[in-house]
């Protein structure tokens, strides 16, 4: 069983949010939650893509997860405020601080104008312990201990 999905999947969601709400406090911040009709612009989608796990030797895993932030800006058709942003959260999420104050660094990030929004694509790679295999260790330790 891999250490807790949901949990890596929620941190790099939480780290963009966190950093998104605190550079930019006049915009909302949405997750994959539902979104309602009527956003508030300028606001902030942080939308989670394809998520990818490779196991590595000793209990490790990779886990790969693709997100794309999309940036409405409060006018259509505002280039000039699309343009302003969109590199300002580039660099703002090449190194994200997690809730549990764990560090990740974002990959292939690029931002591009589409259909008059920012996107901001990138990937964040954590590599994380298996439960199984942190328990079994737990045992080896306490056996250890006691001989």
């Amino acid at each position: 069983m891999l250490w807790e999905v949901c949990s890596v999947v929620e941190a790099i969601r939480d780290g963009i949010s966190l950093v998104l709400g605190r550079a930019f406090p006049a915009c909302g911040v949405h997750g994959d939650e539902g979104v309602r009709q009527g956003l508030s612009n300028p606001c902030f989608f942080v939308g989670l893509g394809e998520y990818r796990v490779s196991p590595l030797p000793c209990g490790l895993w990779e886990v790969r997860q693709a997100v794309d932030v999309v940036y409405f800006p409060e006018q259509d058709g505002a280039f000039g405020e699309l343009w302003s942003v969109g590199p300002r959260v580039l660099s703002l999420l090449s190194t994200l601080l997690l809730p549990d104050s764990g560090m990740v660094r974002g990959t292939g990030l690029r931002c591009a104008v589409s259909d008059g929004l920012m996107h901001v694509h990138g990937t964040y790679r954590l590599r994380v312990r298996s439960v199984e295999w942190a328990e079994k260790m737990g045992e080896l330790d306490h056996r250890r201990a006691l001989g």
